[in-house]
């Protein structure tokens, strides 16, 4: 589980200090909570909980009174909701992959123009977008970036070693994509000797 604490943010902004060296590159990280509400999600475990609570109460062996079931009913409904909502590895886990892969993608698409990514002046910026409770890593290179290395080759670059590259489930996988990052750039787009830090190292956290 990641957690974007003080070391962490710490440790990303040496990894993306580390990746721009000896490459023209500028390296955006982004680190969200989540990419999105999934607010039905938790809806649905609401529903669910509700609906048990009132088969219980219709069928349970002991007679409940009629004030008890309309209390109970829509307080088990709401704090199902609650809970869910705050749980993340049961958002996760009920939430069908290709949704997050969406969720994942438009956030990062958002973040991009929010962070300026496409500001620098070769237009070689590369957004590394995080966002933790999808376990999900986005990548989105800016133009001048694209004509020198391919967008797919930037994505196959690993972030875990679950099966799914895209799938960081530790600091250590985000630290480790990062350097894979620099010198991936660095072989492809060398820095030139003109090169100056247009863009933060430390990563930009999201609640």
């Amino acid at each position: 589980m990641i957690r974007a604490d003080r070391e962490f943010s710490e440790a990303v902004e040496r990894a993306v200090r580390e990746a721009e060296r000896g490459t023209s590159a500028e390296l955006v990280v982004v680190v969200a909570a989540r990419s999105g509400s999934y607010l039905d999600v938790a809806l649905a475990v609401g529903s669910v909980a509700a609906a048990l609570a009132l088969l219980v109460a219709l069928f349970a062996p002991v007679t409940f009174r009629t004030a008890a079931v309309a209390v109970e009913v829509p307080l088990a409904f709401a704090l199902a909701a609650w809970l869910a909502h705050r749980l993340p590895t049961l958002i996760r886990a009920l939430t069908p992959k290709a949704r997050a892969i969406r969720q994942v993608d438009r956030a990062a698409a958002a973040h991009f123009v929010e962070e300026s990514v496409h500001g620098t002046k070769a237009r070689t910026g590369l957004l590394v977008y995080l966002s933790l409770l999808e376990e999900r890593v986005a990548i989105l290179p800016d133009l001048g970036l694209q004509g020198r290395v391919p967008v797919e080759v930037l994505r196959a670059v690993p972030w875990g070693t679950t099966g799914d590259p895209a799938r960081p489930q530790s600091a250590d996988d985000v630290l480790a994509g990062i350097k894979a990052l620099g010198e991936l750039l660095r072989a492809k787009l060398p820095a030139d000797g003109t090169d100056t830090n247009e863009s933060p190292d430390a990563p930009r956290i999201v609640s």
